[in-house]
This record gives C-alpha cells, structure tokens and sequence, in this order.
C-alpha cells in the first residue's frame, strides 16, 4: 500500500526592507505597508521622531570618526547620540514611564554606532570592578562577570514601532577580581531569553551613573548602558550550544539570529556567522574520543520549527550538487577566520512523503512553488572535507570558484538559520526569494561507495551464484530420481498388463 503524502503549505515570504546604516532588516508582506498610521497626527508624530533620531544617529556618527579621542571625557559619547547634561541625568534609575523612554532611545542610538569606534575610547584606567579615577558619565567601558540577576523594563507603547523594541533588559553583574568585587547594573536589548544566575556575559557601554567610591580614590561605575552583551551559559540547554561554548563562541546574539529566520542574509547576522564557522572547524580537527554524536534530523523539521533549532549540533542526509568558493575580503572577518575565504555548499535534502508549498497568496493551487521528493539545503565550511577536495580535483575542477558535484553525504554542522535568496525557480511564479535551511558545516562522511566492485556487492554475488547452482543441481537430481520412477512403473505396468492378456494353457 502506497504511504498518504502529507502537504505543508507555508505564507509567502516577507520581503526585508534594510534601513540606513545596516540596521535590522523589518519584515513586511508583499504589497503591504511595515506600518498602518492611524490618522494623519500619528503618522505625521511617525516621521518626527525618525527624522530625530537618523539626524542624532549622523552625528553621532561624524562625532566619533572625525573627533574618535575625545570620547574619553566625561559625556562626549552620550552628547553625541543626542544627550546633554540634564538628560543625562534623568536616565538613572528607570523606574517610569518617561526615563525608561529616554533609556530605551539611547540604547537604540549607541547599538547604531561603530563597534570599532567605541572600543578605541576605552580607558586602561579602569579596573575589572569598574573603579577609578577614570570612571565618569559616558565613559566608555567593557563589562565581564557574572550575573545576579535579570529584570525586564517596558519600553513605553507609543516608543515600541519607532525603536523596534518592546523590553529592555537590566542585568544586575557581579564585576571585579576576588578581593574587589563589586556590582554594576547592565542595561540592554536582545538579552537570550536563556540567559540564568550564574552565567557570564562581557560587552562594552557608556556609563550613565557613577558614585564616589568609597575604598579609593574615583568613583565607581553604578549603572552602565551596553551594546548587546556577549552570554557565555554555564549549564548550556543545547550540546550545540555546549560544544560552541566551549569554542568561546558567545551565544548573545541567538535570539536575534532566530527572529530573523526566512530572510536574506545581514549585517546583523555577521559576527555570529563567522564565529561560528570558525569554530566549526576547529572542532573538525577534534580527536575523534572528543567528538559528540549529532543528533540526525530531517529538511522538513528545520522548516517547520526552525526556532527550536537555532545553533543546535546536527546530522543531515544530503546529495551535493554544487560548490562555490566565497572570498572574505574585510580585514576584520579575515582575522577572525583564519581564511580568506570558505566553501558553500549547495545540497538537496529528502522531505520524504511530505510536499512543501509555498503560498503565494493566489487561489489558484498551481500558481504557487511547489517542493516533493528534495528540498535545497544550503552548508558552509571553513575548510572543505578531504575526500570532497579529492572528488573536485579528480574532475578537474579544484581551482573553480563555482564547481558541480554529485555526491551523497552525511554533514555534521550547526543550524544556523532559514536564510531566503533569489532563484529562477521563484521567479515562475512572479519574484519573491527562496528560503531554505543554512548550517555551518563541521565534517562531512562520504555516503557513496570507495570501490568500483564493492566487498558487500560481491559477496551478494557469490551468494546468488550459489544459490543458482544449487537450484540447478536440485533440478537435475529431480528429474534423475523422478525419470528412475517413471521407467519402473512403465515397467511394472506392461508386466501386468502381459499377465492379464496371457492366455491359459
């Protein structure tokens, strides 16, 4: 009996709208609007605010590439996203409405400067507890400890669309060596939802709050306002997580990873994806005791639930059907990979019985893509697995930056995220991207035979062979045996047949 074919229909794709300054991608239907105003006052209310805030955020820009060392006093930083004195003063503590509306703006404008241009205002005056001489309103400072605890803070409703934020996130840290600890409260956005007591996390931010420290001269630092922190679990949920904990690969940025899941590839997604690709090599060359078993999963449970997946260790079935080499060429990500360049990996996965369509909004079934049998897979290797080099060069084709190649194999790799792109497929069926799994590849094992006579085909073989001539051998004693009996009972026949006919003497 033929297995029934399930049918998984999933919404047309958002499109991505990518603002100035590569900020966060906003998804929007097609042919819809990102926001509806309800009246003219709202929209009008709408625009001001934006246009105040890419003003403040072009110069705060200009303020830290033309003038990069004058940060280091006391409130440059915070003046430059827009924050004189007295507002300075009404940041902290935010225990209303109004001051945790004013927090949540200069969190949206200091995750919008340059990380690179911040670290350079670092002071090595200030010690790990956040002490000294140094230590003032907008200094800006790295933060790492442990957490004590973590609070949310509602960003005021009539802030949440302009600042694309609903929460911040108020990390009480415990800073500073043994014998000077002390603790600081961190406010950001994009905290892991994860994220327990006990873990670790590191970032930089600007001081909004400091007091006369009693045990030495200077202050220290009471209240900071950070870029998203860096989270380093202590009992990670995942064994993805786990493994790339191990690695030093901060799991911070995962949320933000997974709310961005069916849309194109961002700046946004940057640092992640190089950590995390550098660290899957790294565990390639692992000793084989040291290895973890990934946990096998299939195409479609990846499209259905991708959030359950996020940075998870992984096995997947696939064919290869092509690679391409993808030239790194920022100096930063160059340094940060060890390479200036990696491998995609293009693949098909098997759904099984199961039909992936994609609606396109029409009522018409056949107007919309259809997927059975395969659905595209999409790996990234920092290095591409020996036996794949081998394959590429037998065929002529090591130096090519774009090479096909037909090849079952099983990818160990972490999932990184549903990622969309354009395909003449889609095209079909009027635009929109594709989307489809992406996972940093670690190892890859050759499904496909080794030899040109397979030992296990040959030993099926024999066994026929045998079990034909044994057949045949049956056969022939068969019919010996049976032809025996046949020539006996003829005889014995005409040797009755001769007494009845015999006549009496």
């Amino acid at each position: 009996m033929t297995q029934p074919t399930d049918r998984i229909i999933f919404p047309a794709e958002a499109s991505v709208t990518l603002r100035p300054g590569g900020s966060r991608p906003t998804a929007t239907k097609p042919g819809g609007s990102r926001r509806t105003a309800t009246n003219v006052e709202d929209a009008t209310q709408v625009d001001r605010l934006r246009a105040w805030l890419w003003v403040w955020g072009i110069v705060g820009v200009l303020s830290l590439g033309l003038f990069p060392r004058s940060l280091d006093a006391q409130s440059e930083l915070l003046q430059a996203a827009g924050f004189d004195s007295p507002r300075i003063e009404q940041l902290y503590p935010a225990d209303d409405d109004e001051s945790i509306g004013e927090l949540a703006k200069l969190i949206y404008r200091i995750n919008r400067l340059s990380r690179s241009s911040i670290e350079k205002s670092l002071s090595t005056e200030i010690s790990s507890s956040l002490r000294g001489p140094a230590v003032g309103l907008g200094q800006v400072v790295a933060v790492e400890g442990a957490v004590v605890k973590v609070q949310s803070l509602k960003v005021p409703a009539r802030l949440v669309e302009f600042l694309e934020m609903r929460q911040l996130d108020l990390v009480t840290v415990e800073t500073g060596k043994q014998d000077e600890r002390s603790a600081v409260e961190v406010i950001t956005s994009g905290l892991p939802a994860a994220v327990r007591s006990g873990d670790r996390i590191a970032g930089l931010g600007v001081v909004i709050d400091a007091k006369p420290d009693s045990g030495g001269d200077g202050n220290v630092a009471d209240a900071i306002a950070a870029l998203p922190l860096q989270w380093f679990p202590a009992n990670p949920e995942k064994v993805g997580w786990q493994l790339l904990a191990k690695q030093g690969v901060s799991l911070g940025e995962l949320s933000g990873v997974a709310s961005r899941n069916r849309q194109p590839l961002s700046s946004d997604d940057t640092e992640l994806f190089y950590s995390m690709l550098a660290a899957a090599d790294r565990i390639a060359k692992l000793p084989a005791a040291e290895r973890v078993a990934a946990k096998p999963v299939e195409p479609i449970a990846l499209l259905k639930t991708p959030e359950a997946f996020t940075a998870e260790w992984l096995r997947m079935e696939v064919e290869v059907v092509q690679v391409t080499r993808i030239s790194v060429t920022e100096p930063a990500r160059i340094k940060q990979l060890g390479a200036d360049h990696y491998y995609q990996v293009d693949a098909m996965g098997d759904l099984g019985n199961v039909k992936v369509q994609i609606d396109s909004g029409t009522d018409a079934a056949g107007d919309s893509p259809l997927f059975q049998n395969r659905y595209p897979i999409s790996l990234v290797f920092k290095t591409l697995p020996a036996f794949l080099q081998n394959k590429l060069r037998a065929e002529g084709k090591a130096e090519a930056i774009v090479a096909d190649l037909t090849v079952l194999v099983a990818a160990d790799a972490f999932f990184f995220r549903l990622w969309s792109y354009p395909t003449a497929y889609m095209q079909r069926f009027g635009g929109g991207n594709q989307f489809g799994p992406l996972l940093i590849g670690a190892d890859m094992i050759n499904r496909e035979p080794t030899e040109a006579d397979p030992v296990g085909v040959s030993i099926f073989g024999w066994i026929a062979a045998v079990a034909v001539g044994v057949g045949m051998l049956a056969i022939l004693v068969w019919n010996v045996v049976t032809g025996r009996r046949d020539r006996e009972v003829q005889r014995q026949r005409k040797d009755r047949e001769a007494d009845e006919l015999r006549l009496p003497q």
